[in-house]
């Protein structure tokens, strides 16, 4: 799954860009999620519940907060998106740079040029995908399969890792292990607690069924999208 998300104050700007990532997504057979907002602040709200994305594309110009304000903020905090800057001012360029944009676009939007930047994007992140997480400690480094990984919990400033084998718990922020993670067969059951679907046998309206027996709670508003990737993730598994 390649996640986009669209970071855009102005509706009809915010509209053109969903449709050209879902357009371009189905016309080269990605599995891809867009999601749309409409400033920072809602951005960053939104994260406090959602698994990070592969590409922001981040409008400069926004109100109290903007683009290149948001970029710096999220690269503080570990996010290690790829950042896509569009704008109609072209005075940005040197500090988009500095946040580690891998483009600036001016608008109005060359659709080309956009598809095509979408294609490299694209290939960078699917490349750069791992089937192993890392939990580095100071100067130890533990390698966990994730197909290993049953859940993770946030426990105050702590993680809490379940694994086929054993649990582990360590310091670090939930946003950015699950960033790390970047991959679909993890679904979030509620704030702070991840699950692998590999590991999930049965599902109800308020409780995850696991392989070794236990049961994890299900918020009500995630029970209609966890249905949804249980079903996709099986499917999947038959073809």
């Amino acid at each position: 799954m390649f996640r986009v998300a669209i970071c855009e104050d102005d509706a009809a700007m915010r509209s053109y860009e969903k449709e050209l990532v879902s357009g371009w997504a189905k016309v080269k057979g990605h599995k891809a999620a867009v999601d749309v907002y409409a400033n920072a602040e809602q951005y960053l709200f939104a994260m406090e519940d959602e698994l990070e994305y592969d590409l922001l594309i981040l409008d400069i110009q926004m109100g109290e907060l903007n683009g290149i304000e948001l970029a710096t903020k999220l690269r503080d905090n570990g996010v290690g998106a790829q950042i896509l800057f569009l704008t109609g001012v072209p005075d940005y360029a040197l500090e988009g740079y500095e946040v580690g944009a891998v483009r600036y676009l001016m608008k109005p939007i060359k659709e080309k040029e956009f598809l095509s930047l979408l294609d490299a994007l694209y290939e960078k992140t699917m490349t750069g995908r791992r089937d192993f997480f890392l939990i580095e400690q100071g100067t130890s480094v533990c390698r966990i399969g994730l197909s290993d990984i049953i859940y993770l919990e946030a426990k105050g400033h702590y993680i809490c890792m379940r694994t086929v084998r054993e649990e582990l718990e360590w310091k670090a922020a939930f946003s950015s292990v699950a960033e790390q993670l970047g991959n679909e067969d993890f679904f979030l059951l509620k704030r702070g607690l991840l699950v692998n679907l590999e590991h999930v046998e049965k599902i109800t309206r308020s409780e995850c069924i696991l392989d070794l027996g236990a049961a994890l709670p299900v918020a009500r508003e995630r029970y209609k999208d966890l249905n949804k990737a249980f079903i996709t993730y099986y499917k999947g598994k038959q073809t």
